[in-house]
């Protein structure tokens, strides 16, 4: 009885490996570096963000010298002259914080342009590799552009250029 039920075990135990799970990996970094209007899209929001970056410097430098003079004159400025001052600079301060979540922020000018020009190639890469993923019968794609710490990697495993070649 105690072999029948080792050989019924093992033979379940056999089964659960012909249904293994068959893993792939890719690197999306990889595979958006070879695609051009991902490259242009790049440089185009690097140079917005230099144009943006030059506008908030110069607000800045601008508070900057405007506190520096206020700090320099205030000893011959009235406490009125002085509060109108501070006031004009907290001002000056605030507006270059407001231009620059404007820019930067979370729903700024700059994540706006982002998703307008990514987007679309991110779709198509993700289109590609569920096609790749599904003709090669992969259960699992992991990207490894986007987790840390993958120790060792198969590249016989390696997706990317399969998906590069259906893009």
């Amino acid at each position: 009885m105690k072999k029948i039920g080792i050989v019924i075990m093992g033979l379940l135990l056999s089964l659960n490996i012909l249904n293994a799970q068959k893993v792939g990996f890719l690197n999306t970094q990889t595979i958006l570096a070879q695609i051009p209007e991902y490259v242009s899209a790049q440089q185009t929001l690097e140079q917005l963000s230099n144009q943006y970056k030059a506008v908030i410097e110069s607000e800045s430098a601008k508070v900057d010298a405007a506190y520096k003079a206020y700090y320099s004159e205030r000893t011959k400025l009235s406490d009125a002259q002085k509060q109108i001052r501070e006031n004009e600079i907290i001002s000056m301060e605030r507006a270059v914080k407001e231009k620059q979540k404007t820019y930067f922020g979370e729903d700024g000018v700059l994540s706006k342009k982002s998703a307008e020009f990514m987007n679309p190639i991110k779709e198509r890469v993700d289109k590609a590799i569920e096609k790749v993923s599904k003709e090669k019968k992969f259960d699992l794609v992991i990207d490894l552009s986007s987790i840390q710490g993958v120790v060792y990697n198969n590249q016989e495993a390696d997706l990317s250029m399969e998906v590069i070649k259906n893009l």
